[in-house]
């Protein structure tokens, strides 16, 4: 209580409207997700074969858990020694990593194009659409759409760390009574250090945007909602009943755990099942879209109103 007092306390004009837009953005987002649950529509079985469904689920997580991080290593490490080390290399690494391992899934969906999963698999009353998958997953796209997800998302984020909140604060006086082990230090990512560390008429925050707002989620979605999900939804399609919702929830967890942030485990674990609703809904575009606002919602919070959003 002492440490909310002193957060509080250091509170800007900036602070406060984080949290009023923030609070109002959640409350809305309680509407949306009712509106997201009344919407009609059909889950379609999975059409992949179990083969695709394997090769797609292995390059996810090949592309995002060793490709990713080899090149961004191979980089950074080319950078530090022809230039010498500094905060920007390490997130033009990373991007570099994120732009291979996105190639790598893309160049594995031209040539096996049934790994990588871009349409909506929600039959509606929409008229029915022909084409690519990709061409389906465009003509679902349109800003209303993005708008609903990214409110919904708001909610489901305020209510889970709400939630780990209320946990860690429970664990911390069993812990202090004797009753538990330590809990988990309760901080923000890395990221969040590096950004507030940053100003942001740099070079330096330049290579944070890029990273944060269309390296990540683009690479993120092609890995999480375009292959992993759909790979793991069809290998569990022979529960009709339970095969989906077993894949949204094992995906949300390897969305969460991939992020290796304690404090934030349940938000990214709702984040990242959540999306999954979205993909089979309106597509992977639309997942990219929403993902990349959110971050970029984020990124700019963090710059404009440092001690609220760290909350």
């Amino acid at each position: 209580m002492g440490e909310l007092t002193q957060s509080l306390d250091a509170f800007g004009p900036w602070d406060w409207a984080c949290v009023i837009v923030s609070l109002l953005a959640a409350f809305i987002g309680v509407y949306a997700l009712k509106c997201w649950r009344d919407l009609p529509g059909k889950v379609a079985a999975p059409t992949i074969s179990a083969s695709d469904a394997v090769m797609g689920l292995c390059t996810g997580l090949l592309a995002f858990g060793i490709l990713f991080g080899l090149v961004t290593q191979m980089v950074a490490q080319s950078f530090s020694t022809y230039f010498g080390f500094s905060q920007a290399h390490v997130f033009t690494a990373a991007f570099s990593g994120q732009l291979a391992a996105a190639l790598a899934m893309l160049g594995m969906g031209a040539v096996a194009p049934r790994t990588l999963d871009w349409a909506p698999s929600v039959e509606t009353d929409e008229p029915k659409t022909d084409g690519s998958p990709i061409l389906q997953a465009l003509r679902s796209f349109s800003v209303p759409r993005v708008l609903l997800g990214l409110l919904s998302i708001f909610a489901l984020g305020l209510v889970t760390t709400l939630v780990w909140k209320g946990f860690h604060v429970a664990w911390e006086q069993l812990f202090l009574s004797g009753w538990a082990g330590q809990p988990p230090a309760d901080e923000p990512q890395e990221i969040v250090d590096a950004v507030l560390k940053t100003d942001v008429d740099t070079w330096r925050f330049l290579t944070i945007a890029l990273a944060v707002t269309i390296g990540a989620p683009i690479m993120e979605e092609l890995a999480f909602r375009g292959m992993i999900y759909p790979g793991l939804r069809r290998l569990g399609a022979a529960s009709e009943r339970h095969g989906r919702w077993l894949a949204i929830v094992i995906t949300g967890a390897l969305f969460s755990a991939a992020h290796l942030s304690p404090s934030a485990a349940l938000p990214l674990f709702a984040f990242g099942a959540f999306m999954c609703l979205v993909r089979d809904r309106y597509g992977l575009l639309t997942c990219m879209a929403i993902h990349c606002c959110f971050n970029g919602w984020n990124l700019l919070w963090l710059k404009l109103a440092p001690n609220a959003s760290t909350l």
